[in-house]
């Protein structure tokens, strides 16, 4: 009995193998996205340190002001996004919530902590308050990890993000829901 269970574990193991080869080496492509992400922060931000997650952020000094921004909070923003793809280049791949060449368009909001925006920034957005204008720089497993985003953001791609924060709306606890 424990020889043919072994040989099924065995079988159902191979062929699961198999069936998720598709012939690409993610370990390959998520170690050169991490050597591309150490040759960007040591050439243009060299004194950069990640958060423990990996997030780097650098808030603009003078931006900001009011409670730094929590879990609940209703924040609204203008943002801009650029995917790193060769050494300290990048290409723009979103515009349309941001504010580039002096335009503006409808703020982009998101609930903090809710899941409706990518990790990265929604652990940046908590360092931040109303009026704060930041450059972050969002590695993979923050952003769209293997899968990417659309034709624009591929597997592995570190992404840039230029950030500033327009309204904050506080989460506030209504206890007639009781």
């Amino acid at each position: 009995m424990k020889k043919t269970l072994s040989w099924i574990l065995l079988l159902l193991g191979a062929v699961g193998y198999l069936a998720c080869d598709d012939g690409i080496d993610y370990e390959k492509m998520r170690q050169e996205e991490l050597a591309l992400l150490e040759e960007y922060i040591n050439e243009v931000h060299p004194d950069g340190e990640p958060t423990a997650s990996g997030l780097y952020y650098f808030n603009e000094s003078g931006t900001g002001e009011g409670d730094t921004i929590k879990t609940g909070d209703r924040v609204q923003l203008y943002y801009a996004t650029w995917s790193l793809i060769d050494g300290p280049d990048s290409i723009l791949v979103d515009e349309t919530n941001g504010y580039l060449d002096g335009h503006r368009y409808e703020p982009y909001e998101v609930i903090v902590g809710a899941g409706q925006s990518i990790k990265g920034l929604e652990e940046a957005l908590l360092y931040m308050q109303k009026g704060t204008k930041s450059h972050l720089v969002i590695n993979s497993e923050l952003a769209y990890g293997q899968q990417g985003s659309g034709t624009l953001i591929g597997a592995f791609q570190t992404i840039l993000m230029e950030v500033e924060i327009y309204k904050v709306i506080p989460f506030e606890f209504n206890d007639d829901d009781e």
